[in-house]
């Protein structure tokens, strides 16, 4: 026959088990901590690469609460660990992701992240939406209407064809895939940022994007072909 625990024993074991815990969690702050280098980002960089490290721990994940290693992620994008621990110091603290494992470099999104995630960061629009090319300047109208429209200029060239949003977006996503790592990594961020801006309707950062758009292509490896035929490089 099994043992029954009384109430005490129950609390006593669950006691226990959270001092173990938080045992392990301060040991493994405090090794993570240990000789950290110095800080090499600017303070002005920090909110931008904090939203791009918390897309891609989103990206790697799929799902909330599964372990990912961004270790080759950090390395590549030059951050030491101080620098990732100032970096995510605010998804840490809102709880959009949690530290995993003993080794630096293991997290996890939580179900706040991933909503925060789904909310901001997912395309999931209904309609194509699409980017005009005008002679103009850039304006963006109705973005979830089914005649949301964006009109773009890429040096002030009216001759440039229509282009689905959605259709840019997965170009630059699949063409990353044959990419070398840094542009790979470009791709995937001005994806996620063209997606967002023309979500939220901000005119002049979709104009910003769309120009590292052309200047990426302006000087990628012939494995954005995709992406060429839909938006080609500016003048």
């Amino acid at each position: 026959m099994g043992v029954e625990l009384t109430p005490v024993q129950v609390v006593v074991i669950a006691l226990l088990c959270w001092s173990v815990y938080a045992l392990f969690v301060r040991t493994r702050s405090a090794v993570h901590r240990w000789r950290l280098p110095k800080l090499s980002l600017a303070p002005s960089q920090l909110e931008m690469y904090q939203g791009q490290a918390f897309r891609e721990i989103c990206r790697r994940a799929a799902n909330p609460g599964l372990h990912v290693v961004m270790t080759d992620y950090f390395a590549e994008r030059g951050w030491n660990r101080a620098d990732v621990m100032r970096i995510l110091a605010e998804p840490l603290k809102h709880k959009l992701i949690k530290i995993k494992g003993w080794r630096f470099g293991g997290y996890s999104v939580t179900r706040k992240g991933w909503a925060e995630y789904e909310k901001k960061f997912i395309w999931t629009g209904g309609e194509g939406v699409h980017i005009s090319s005008t002679s103009g300047g850039f304006v963006v109208a109705n973005v979830n209407s089914p005649h949301a429209v964006a009109h773009g200029g890429y040096g002030n060239r009216a001759n440039a064809s229509d282009i689905p949003h959605q259709r840019l977006v997965d170009a630059l996503r699949t063409d990353a895939d044959t990419a070398t790592p840094n542009e790979a990594a470009r791709a995937q961020e001005y994806a996620d940022d063209l997606a967002s801006a023309v979500d939220a309707q901000d005119a002049d950062r979709t104009a910003r994007i769309l120009g590292r758009i052309n200047a990426l292509l302006s000087t990628a490896t012939a494995a954005f072909t995709l992406t060429r035929e839909l938006l080609p490089p500016g003048p």
